[in-house]
């Protein structure tokens, strides 16, 4: 349960184990962030091993930088901003639900559908798309 602001930057890493290992993460704080080559690594690549919820107080979580995410995001008050990506053929795996999702540079959002399996699922659902 985190009740401040998160911002890894720079080389800030969280690594989670690639056997047995999960992070489940209650984000009470306004704002979650990532930037430069910081990131939450799930060494195993399975998005049911990462789960970040923004509760009601959590308005905004920005994946930026070079860092690639994979896990599952529960925030539906939270303005969703993945930016830049590196060089993985995936920059973003999983699933998210968030009030909106906004995506610049080189970017690679894949929907993993395990996700769907063993939990509550509507699929993909968007409500309106605007390109820039």
């Amino acid at each position: 349960h985190v009740t401040g602001n998160v911002g890894l930057s720079g080389q800030d890493q969280v690594d989670i184990a690639p056997v047995n290992a999960s992070l489940t993460i209650y984000m009470a704080g306004g704002g979650f962030s990532t930037s430069g080559n910081a990131g939450l690594n799930n060494l195993s690549k399975n998005p049911l091993a990462l789960a970040l919820y923004g509760l009601p107080t959590c308005t905004g979580i920005n994946l930026g930088g070079n860092a690639a995410f994979s896990g599952s995001i529960y925030a539906p008050q939270a303005d969703l901003s993945l930016g830049g990506g590196g060089n993985n053929t995936y920059d973003f795996v999983g699933a998210s639900i968030s009030k909106t999702v906004t995506m610049n540079g080189h970017f690679n959002f894949h929907y993993d559908e395990n996700i769907a399996r063993v939990g509550p699922s509507r699929g993909y659902v968007a409500t309106s798309w605007a390109e820039k």
